[in-house]
């Protein structure tokens, strides 16, 4: 314990050193009565004895930052094994290592290992060895946390000495600081300052594109004369004309340069954060946010593993730039060989197994998507990733039920993501599900510039139930210049245009997107959308449209029926 109280994070963070001390004693001393909310606020965080908790969600934000915190450590050193402490519980666990566990030697490959090879979901051992004396239980804690965090620190804390390395540079996402500011906002006290730096903190911690860092950033910035590949992020409240307002702004502390910065409104209260602020907490730390659209701009040519390999992959999905794609199966094979149970990485290995053979050149391979997607969830329980990897294997596998559960635990890890929502709302829409709405239209509001996936998606909810005018009105609006559009927003104004009777700026779209994304071998559309739509039920719906109003006879190519469909 002393080890780990002693890492880097910790030793800046008293307050995470003594929540987590309680924690443990509370488990050791009561494993079968894990500590309320309020116990946490008043023994673990020194609140007082008026601590309201149906008002204040301090101790469940500060036991999210631990429960991130800790899983960065494990992560970082390469173990799945450790201190964890599940969503929506407070009383800490021990999980053993997966590999260790199952005998494992290491995966290399990407596809064609068998499932009964692979470690299984939800091994571990029963919490903290309740069936065994408690001194055996602590024992075991005490060391398996020496060796995790001697790894933590060798590999996660210990700065480049040279950034012409660049492999290790962005092997891990940057870390993001946030600055503590005094209120300068007339009326304005500071205990409102207080909880919008917790609900950002809450917010980061949540996000798969940053590392939340949980002191004050260091002086000497990343050590050893290496500028640290972190941001920061400050907040503050201000006078307004008509009002309180709060003014963000982004640091990239690499180059010492403001990237970005915005204004709003005060909310009126806390309980409208997750409303009005969420988006610029999409806006930074999303997976096509300004920290990640920063990161791309400056990612080296050889940095292929980890994070490095990740951003490669999500401007492959955004884009399907045929020539990407080697580079995505190279990066993530070379990733999965430094760590095989890298949750992410294996996320986007699930991914890449389902693309159809318009994308590939082969057929996808359902089992082997599944398979990543259950191996992805031995580290990545409560990684958003990981969930989605499993939903997406449901919905491909007609399980629309199943898909939806992992959807929603997905969406619950990463509330900001505007990506993971949009995803949800497409393939509810082919599931003919009505909840599909409600997570396009979150997404929407998450990123209006960036969600063209939700808004393709959702152009194709309102024609479908006959509000043509309004999809027609709604599409009108999307911003094509936004990152992340790749295809769809040429898909969707073919599509609306259509349905409104507007068949040559139908056609325009259309042409449009056969000169950015057609192939030379003369595909037919449906292929085309294939090629571009990796779900199945979205892009059948999205050529029966196009069909229906004659866009394709116009240029004199096939209409045949998808398959299927």
């Amino acid at each position: 314990m002393e080890m780990l109280l002693q890492s880097p994070d910790f030793a800046r963070s008293p307050v995470m050193s003594r929540l987590l001390t309680y924690l443990v004693e509370e488990t050791i001393a009561r494993p079968d009565k894990p500590p309320k909310a309020y116990q946490i606020a008043v023994d673990g965080l020194g609140r007082t004895e008026d601590f309201d908790v149906q008002t204040d969600s301090y101790p469940r934000v500060q036991v999210g930052r631990l429960r991130k915190m800790l899983a960065a450590h494990y992560a970082a050193s390469s173990a799945s094994g450790g201190l964890r402490i599940p969503v929506g519980h407070y009383a800490v666990e021990l999980q053993a290592d997966e590999d260790k566990a199952n005998g494992q030697s290491g995966v290399t490959g990407t596809t064609d290992k068998p499932l009964s090879d692979e470690p299984s979901i939800g091994k571990r051992l029963d919490r903290w060895l309740s069936h065994r004396p408690k001194a055996i239980a602590l024992v075991a804690v005490l060391l398996l946390i020496p060796i995790a965090v001697l790894g933590y620190l060798n590999i996660a804390d210990e700065p480049a000495s040279d950034i012409e390395n660049p492999a290790d540079y962005y092997a891990l996402p940057p870390k993001i600081y946030i600055e503590h500011h005094e209120r300068t906002a007339a009326g304005v006290n500071d205990e409102t300052a207080t909880e919008i730096e917790l609900f950002f903190e809450d917010a980061f911690a949540s996000s798969s594109q940053v590392r939340l860092a949980v002191a004050e950033r260091p002086a000497d910035g990343g050590g050893n004369g290496t500028p640290e590949n972190g941001y920061l992020f400050k907040s503050e409240l201000v006078d307004g004309e008509t009002g309180p307002k709060v003014n963000f702004s982004l640091t990239s502390l690499a180059r010492n340069e403001t990237i970005w910065s915005e204004t709003t409104a005060l909310p009126e209260s806390p309980a409208d954060y997750p409303e009005k602020l969420g988006p610029f907490a999409g806006r930074i730390s999303s997976i096509y946010g300004v920290i990640a659209a920063d990161q791309r701009k400056h990612l080296p040519d050889d940095a292929l593993l980890g994070y490095g390999c990740l951003l490669r992959f999500e401007s492959y999905r955004s884009n399907r730039d045929p020539e990407l794609l080697p580079v995505v199966e190279s990066c993530i094979e070379k990733s999965l060989a430094a760590d095989h149970l890298d949750s992410g990485i294996l996320a986007a290995a699930s991914f890449v197994a389902f693309l159809r053979k318009e994308a590939t050149g082969r057929d996808p391979d359902p089992e082997a998507g599944l398979e990543f997607a259950r191996r992805a969830m031995v580290r990545g329980r409560e990684d958003a990733s990981a969930n989605f990897a499993l939903a997406r294997s449901s919905f491909f596998n007609g399980s629309c039920s199943r898909g939806k559960e992992f959807a929603k635990k997905a969406v619950e890890l990463a509330p900001y993501e505007a990506t993971i929502q949009a995803q949800t709302g497409a393939y509810l829409f082919a599931c003919n599900d009505p909840d599909a709405n409600k997570y396009l239209r979150r997404a929407i509001a998450l990123d209006p510039r960036g969600s063209i996936v939700a808004e393709t998606a959702l152009v194709l909810t309102l024609l479908q139930e006959g509000k043509d005018k309004e999809a027609l009105e709604f599409a009108e609006k999307i911003v094509p210049s936004s990152t992340g559009v790749g295809p769809y927003y040429d898909i969707a104004m073919a599509l609306v245009y259509a349905k409104n009777g507007k068949i040559a700026e139908s056609r325009a779209s259309w042409n449009r997107l056969l000169a950015a994304y057609g192939d030379e071998n003369d595909e037919n559309p449906e292929q085309l959308l294939s090629r571009l739509i990796i779900n199945p039920g979205l892009a059948g719906r999205t050529f029966q449209l196009l069909s229906q109003t004659g866009v394709f006879e116009a240029e004199g190519k096939s209409t045949a029926a998808p398959s299927g469909q």
